[in-house]
């Protein structure tokens, strides 16, 4: 996985029944060995847990002790049970355990999403290879309601799946999941982007409803998922153009696909670059102008505008740590900003007006450098890596201060 393009975070897929192996006894050793390990070569991970698998090898997504406390269930020909996801039992014990998950995930800073994934077939959302049973918006809400109740400090994400599988509920009621999202601040996942029936019935793009994208990725991730690559035709994946272009419609941040690593990235390296670069943010600084011009005066509050450009999809919903550096000599005076990079948003430029004040440095040449952090980790523009300091700074020109 090292030198596939840009690669964020893995997608982590568990069911409630793998952890949860007796009524109130946890095992994580599995999910906490996978985040050890690859969590030491700096990726992070995406989270969806499930309580119902449409695969005959695995009953017990909801554990099952769960039915034997009595809630509802639904056997299936398979063998499978699908729980009824508003049974009062059934919704005891999973708060019971989103509780647990939460204190154990919501503070780890490696976990990028959680899904709300308690509701539907693989946690997608929808009913299909299961009971197909249509259940209210309330039953919706409610499932949305309490992973955020124990993950306030993630972006929990909504499926589309949770309305687009059920426009029978009608307009209001599925508006009235939409708006409830949006007020919990959730992000937005589509697991099925190129599927090849909605290929073929949807547009260009393969989005069911591209305008339900606009009530979420103005405060919280779109994360899109390729249908399962081994499916996928040429004629519904037409060289990536159409992802692509579902990742902009929609100001994907995340866009992933199902399948092996290796042969996609063979594939589709030019396409991986090119999304890579583009989903989320991308600044560039375009221009710098200090006090129009002239010198840097010591003691005084001097003006710095940075003329920064967005050029991904979409904006950045963590605030980061702006930092201007004068260097001289091997010596670096570093002045926090107030920028507010969730400000710099896609497809613009932005003005960004900044104050330095140096106090008691020596007048004199300096290189004038700008970087960009999360915590202690650089945030790198779009710049030649010539540029860049050990310590995440660009160095942009030389400036004198008098």
């Amino acid at each position: 996985l090292e030198d596939f393009p840009c690669l964020n975070h893995l997608y982590l897929r568990f069911d409630w029944g793998d952890i949860e192996i007796e009524d109130g006894v946890y095992d994580w050793s599995y999910i906490d060995s996978i985040m050890n390990q690859w969590g030491s070569y700096g990726y992070h991970f995406a989270l969806r847990i499930c309580t119902y698998e449409g695969n005959a090898q695995i009953p017990f997504a909801t554990p099952k002790f769960v039915y034997e406390k009595g809630a509802r269930c639904y056997s299936m020909p398979s063998g499978n049970l699908e729980p009824d996801y508003n049974d009062p039992v059934f919704l005891y014990y999973l708060e019971r355990f989103l509780a647990v998950t939460g204190e154990k995930f919501n503070g780890n800073p490696l976990i990028e999403t959680i899904d709300a994934g308690s509701f539907g077939t693989w946690g997608e959302g929808h009913t299909a290879a299961g009971t197909n049973i249509q259940y209210s918006a309330d039953v919706i809400i409610k499932h949305m309601e309490l992973h955020s109740k124990y993950f306030p400090d993630k972006f929990v994400m909504f499926n589309d799946d949770f309305v687009n599988s059920c426009w029978e509920r009608g307009i209001d009621e599925n508006m009235r999941i939409i708006n409830r999202a949006a007020e919990l601040k959730m992000g937005i996942d589509d697991d099925s982007v190129q599927v090849s029936c909605y290929s073929r019935d949807c547009g260009y793009t393969s989005l069911r409803s591209p305008w339900i994208f606009d009530y979420f990725n103005k405060h919280a991730p779109v994360t899109l998922e390729l249908e399962h690559y081994v499916l996928v035709h040429e004629d519904n994946l037409k060289s990536g153009f159409p992802f692509i272009e579902a990742m902009r419609q929609t100001k994907a941040t995340f866009a992933g696909f199902h399948g092996y690593p290796r042969p996609w990235l063979e594939q589709n390296r030019y396409m991986t670059e090119y999304a890579a670069n583009r989903l989320g943010y991308w600044y560039f600084i375009n221009g710098i102008t200090v006090n129009n011009g002239n010198d840097i005066e010591l003691d005084k509050d001097n003006t710095v505008t940075l003329f920064i450009e967005n050029r991904g999809f979409a904006p950045a919903y963590h605030k980061y740590d702006l930092k201007i550096a004068l260097v001289n000599h091997n010596k670096s005076y570093i002045y926090p900003t107030d920028a507010d990079n969730t400000k710099w948003l896609e497809n613009r430029e932005t003005e960004v007006r900044l104050t330095v004040h140096p106090i008691d440095i020596p007048k004199g040449v300096y290189e004038f450098a700008v970087g960009l952090f999360e915590n202690d980790t650089p945030v790198e523009f779009g710049l030649k890596k010539e540029v860049y300091d050990e310590y995440g700074f660009a160095h942009i020109n030389s400036v004198k201060v008098v």
